[in-house]
């Protein structure tokens, strides 16, 4: 691609070698693993991978059938930022398979059969198959049901559900921002069923108008404003026949977030929740009909915890989970009795997450953060002997998936030069189930270089540049940086994302040296890393972005008088803030979607890290953007959706307002029909090449 990267192909969804499998589930004996691929284009199907024959075959396509996405859907796609199409989401259980699409529910029994449409399907949000394949279920106008998946014969779990109180669906604060997008919990005897329920009527509507709409129509939102009253959650449990009173769960004093609800094979419920400033984090147990037998586990912190990832159950009471009450996040094994210990890791790196767990040989199989967060790797510990194996020691970036046991695994690696390549591992044996033929030098790409900045505390960040070739301008190339900056991302790797991140290729190939910077607040360093941002928003960031901006000028001959800087979302909030607040360092920046004053972020987000505008009001002013326009010198371009459902367009149209009550020139893009995830080629190309000019032009 050299001197040849179109701005259709910056554009186009998949990137080059990013066709490649995702949302695996393993058979119950562990011998063959399920995926959904893009054999073509963007759609993804069903196949399956037999480790015995090491041959993948296709199981299901979509339906033909044309259809859209109901809001609904969407609305779970834009949570998920998921933008595929094709198949979304399928389950097999009980030798039966369930496809949603488009409102709809398709069924098949066993590999060999055909798609069949679900009786009395239409509509119902979130469906589930239970653990035996007998039932579906699902919510329909806010309650609970269970559908029969041959007959479509439907019957009730809940009644009084309805508008604005719902059973069964998790709340916008939950699948937004604590990773819950499930709102119901079956036991694994299918007995009994945990669901919550949710209560927003008390929740002022946030409307968004789709103007660009023929007829105008408005969309309605009970969105949690800072401060603000979020939805009334609580968990209940009842049987599954529908039948018996619901008994309500009762975890303690005070608002709480609920986080996690696990089934134990033992018939137990073990449930996390966390405070609401995100400073204390609980499990209590329960036994299968919702009484409370105690609390298994609990931690505090002066500045806010994250939550943990996957957490296994045990079937003798005991939990597998993990923790950063000590440091860098570490597995934390809870036994029946209340008493844990935490696993020491191999070195000075981070548990990223749970991947599986054998209670009977005492392994728990753990993705691990390898070279200061640049890698990621696959390991095991015995939580008895303490021992740590690595079983992916080849540099680079591993995903992975493992079946519940840890008996076999799949594994996704890539690095700057080679695309993904996803094989399967159990007891020694590895096949290829995708090969990935693309590489860098077969598409002429740039490699990106690793450096390291050094901020003014001493930490060393991590940098990645993009070098142009050849003889550097008069005065030095000039320099636009990358960046997120915000908490809960990480912007540099060693993962083919970086090779395909194809606008910042096209900015090396037109001269501009490219650079992003892991600035202190990002995540999967710890949380004395992250930490720094507590109670501001901001100012470490932009101060390690300007040290990256440094270091890149001692590396490399740069024109200072040429730089600039781009985002979206928490980076277009750095883009703006460090056109406002670093004048004399950025004199060109495109900030996209950007959050210009927290208060109108959503509660479980924002206060976790800065608290209220009432307990932190100086926090807040020194944050917030809107009072800081005057500030304004260099160009500005100003890109935003109007009917973006997380980032809401009253951020830039009070920025917008900001910047004319000041007398600032400024440039904007306003994209009517988007989202925050913008989706759809024209707007999508429409974005890329209005970003890239304006960087030709002005910088």
């Amino acid at each position: 691609m050299t001197e040849s990267i179109r701005y259709e192909d910056i554009a186009a969804f998949p990137k080059p070698g990013g066709r490649i499998p995702t949302q695996f589930q393993f058979s119950e004996d562990g011998r063959r693993v399920y995926y959904l691929y893009p054999e073509n284009g963007d759609e993804l199907s069903l196949w399956v991978f037999d480790s015995e024959t090491g041959d993948s075959r296709l199981v299901a396509e979509a339906p033909r059938e044309k259809a859209q996405d109901t809001f609904e859907e969407e609305m779970r796609r834009q949570r998920a930022r998921f933008a595929w199409s094709g198949i979304g989401r399928y389950q097999w259980s009980g030798g039966r398979l369930l496809i949603p699409w488009h409102g709809k529910l398709y069924s098949m029994t066993g590999e060999s059969g055909s798609l069949t449409l679900v009786p009395n399907g239409e509509g119902l949000l979130d469906p589930r198959l239970t653990h035996n394949g007998r039932w579906i279920v699902g919510v329909l106008d806010g309650n609970l049901v269970k559908v029969n998946p041959e007959t479509g014969h439907t019957e009730r779990i809940t009644s009084e559900g309805g508008t604005g109180l719902t059973y069964g669906l998790a709340e916008y604060a939950a699948q937004e921002e604590l990773d819950r997008s499930r709102g119901y919990w079956i036991s694994e005897d299918d007995r009994y069923i945990a669901f919550t329920e949710v209560e927003e009527q008390h929740i002022p509507v946030y409307p968004i108008v789709h103007q660009a709409a023929d007829p105008v129509w408005v969309e309605e939102h009970r969105y949690p404003f800072v401060g603000q009253d979020n939805a009334k959650v609580r968990l209940g449990v009842r049987p599954l026949d529908g039948d018996g009173p619901i008994q309500w769960l009762n975890w303690g004093e005070g608002e709480r977030y609920l986080v996690d609800v696990l089934w134990s094979p033992g018939g137990e419920l073990l449930v996390l929740t966390i405070a609401r400033d995100h400073q204390h984090l609980a499990w209590d147990r329960y036994d299968a009909e919702g009484n409370r037998l105690g609390r298994a586990y609990e931690e505090t912190s002066e500045r806010w915890i994250n939550r943990p990832g996957l957490s296994v159950a045990l079937a003798d009471g005991g939990l597998v989970t993990t923790s950063e009450r000590e440091g860098l996040r570490r597995v934390l094994v809870i036994s029946a009795d209340g008493h844990f210990k935490t696993l020491e890791n191999p070195s000075d790196e981070a548990v990223i997450n749970i991947l599986a767990c054998n209670a009977e040989t005492k392994t728990v199989y753990v993705s691990l953060t390898r070279r200061r967060a640049l890698e990621r790797t696959l390991a095991q510990v015995n939580w008895e002997s303490g021992y740590w194996e690595e079983l992916t020691p080849e540099p680079g970036w591993y995903a992975a998936a493992a079946d519940s046991q840890g008996r076999a695994f799949v594994t996704i690696h890539s690095d700057f030069d080679s695309a993904p390549e996803t094989q399967w591992l159990s007891e020694g044996k590895q096949a290829v189930i995708r090969d990935n033929p693309v590489s860098r030098t077969s598409l002429e790409l740039a490699e990106p270089t690793l450096f390291e900045v050094k901020a003014s505390d001493g930490t060393i960040l991590n940098g990645l540049a993009y070098v142009p070739e050849g003889t550097p301008p008069t005065g030095g190339w000039p320099l636009v940086v990358s960046v997120y900056g915000g908490p809960h991302a990480q912007m540099v790797v060693h993962e083919w994302s970086e090779t395909v991140d194809l606008q910042a290729q096209y900015l090396q190939q037109h001269g501009y040296l490219v650079i992003k910077v892991d600035s202190r607040g990002s995540f999967n360093r710890g949380p004395d890393f992250e930490s720094v941002l507590f109670r501001r928003f901001g100012e470490t960031e932009l101060e390690d972005q300007i040290a990256g901006v440094e270091e890149a000028a001692r590396r490399w001959p740069v024109n200072r008088e040429r730089m600039g800087i781009y985002g979206w979302s928490y980076g277009g909030y750095m883009t703006l803030r460090a056109l406002l607040m670093a004048p004399e360092v950025f004199k060109v920046g495109v900030s996209g979607a950007p959050v210009t004053d927290f208060r109108w972020y959503d509660t479980a987000y924002t206060e976790r890290y800065l608290g209220t505008d009432e307990n932190n009001h100086e926090g807040y002013e020194s944050t917030s953007l809107l009072n800081k326009a005057d500030r304004l010198q260099g160009k500005l371009l100003l890109i935003h959706g109007m009917v973006d459902e997380n980032v809401h367009f009253r951020h830039s149209a009070a920025m917008i307002q900001a910047f004319i009550d000041a007398g600032k020139d400024f440039d904007l893009i306003v994209l009517p029909n988007s989202r925050h995830m913008v989706q759809g080629a024209s707007n999508s190309l429409y974005r890329v090449r209005r970003t890239l000019e304006y960087f030709l032009k002005n910088l």
